[in-house]
């Protein structure tokens, strides 16, 4: 319960140090939104406060308020409290982060655990109705419409616009009150979703080639190569949500996008369910996690064949003890 945490309010309300707010590495809109709206709330309350992350802001997410002030990770300063928003704990960062306390924000199962300030609640849609919760109950009113903006883009893409499984009477409760508050709906969803390059356009022509089906239709799953990135023009972040195209095939229940990261020297997975399938068991398999609709992983491997397989083997043990539930 959202009571237990108020040791987090008591900390960051007498908190007179230096305090970041970190995304994980390769932003969406649940942990960017949520760290944005926490960095601009506690700037209201005078407090000497960075957000950053390790990446630069994508295209589709530059229209968040405070956008422009996110700090590029690793910075040079120790800082006195560090709080990591939606993710599993500071590694999901991507960069170093130096801090005497580190706090997690977040609604993924399992993960890190860093003390008594954090606030982890796997059963919330979104790590924004979290940051959202804090806030009412720290001080409802210096929720301004920046700050509602920020939390709304989060919980209306974790619940893909209100689509997803995880949407229920408090989702729409709670978008009902950020709107309320300021969000504006008509522009979150146009300026995230309605604002694609041609570049990505032709990257999503080149990625649909490569749409397979495995194991009779229940399986299907994209390749990204690096190769696709350099002769569309497109960018790393132009790859985020291309995996709902095989999610969208009907009988499928597994989907995949399984992207090659060169400079990583890994295969970035995404994975998608319906009909109950538990992806985050597919990820953890392979040193990943998230939720049971929506995971990821990464993969070392040294070829796209090699990571492929990987991938299968790991999808085809969750199928197998899914049926055996049955």
């Amino acid at each position: 319960m959202l009571e237990e945490r108020v040791p987090l309010i008591d900390l960051l309300s007498r908190e007179e140090g230096s305090i970041l707010i970190a995304s994980h590495e390769n932003p969406d809109a649940d942990t960017l939104g949520s760290a944005l709206a926490l960095y601009l709330f506690l700037k209201k309350k005078g407090k000497r406060v960075y957000v950053g992350c390790k990446d630069p802001v994508p295209h589709f997410l530059d229209f968040l308020p405070g956008a422009s002030e996110v700090v590029r990770l690793p910075l040079p300063q120790v800082f006195s409290v560090a709080i990591v928003v939606d993710a599993s704990g500071f590694y999901r960062v991507g960069a170093p982060v130096d801090a005497y306390t580190r706090v997690r924000i977040d609604h993924h199962i399992g993960g890190e655990f860093y003390g008594e300030y954090d606030y982890i609640d796997t059963e919330a849609p979104a790590t924004a109705s979290l940051v959202y919760k804090l806030l009412k109950l720290w001080d409802e009113k210096e929720i301004d419409p920046q700050i509602a903006e920020c939390l709304y883009a989060g919980l209306a893409t974790d619940t893909g616009f209100f689509r997803y499984s995880n949407t229920n009477a408090e989702v729409f409760q709670m978008a009902k009150e950020l709107t309320q508050l300021g969000a504006d709906p008509y522009r979150t969803y146009t300026m995230f979703s309605e604002r694609e390059s041609l570049a990505k356009m032709k990257l999503i022509s080149r990625v649909l080639d490569t749409l397979t089906l495995y194991e009779d239709g229940k399986v299907a799953g994209i390749v990204i190569l690096d190769r696709f990135l350099r002769e569309t023009g497109a960018q790393y972040p132009d790859t985020e949500g291309l995996v709902n195209f095989p999610r969208s095939i009907e009988g499928v229940e597994v989907a995949f996008a399984l992207i090659e990261k060169p400079d990583e020297g890994v295969f970035k997975v995404s994975l998608r369910s319906k009909n109950g399938v538990n992806v985050a068991r597919i990820a953890e398999r392979l040193g990943g996690g998230g939720h049971r609709y929506a995971s990821g992983c990464k993969i070392r491997a040294g070829s796209v064949e090699e990571a492929l397989q990987k991938l299968l083997h790991s999808i085809r043990q969750e199928l197998v003890e899914e049926k055996v539930k049955v």
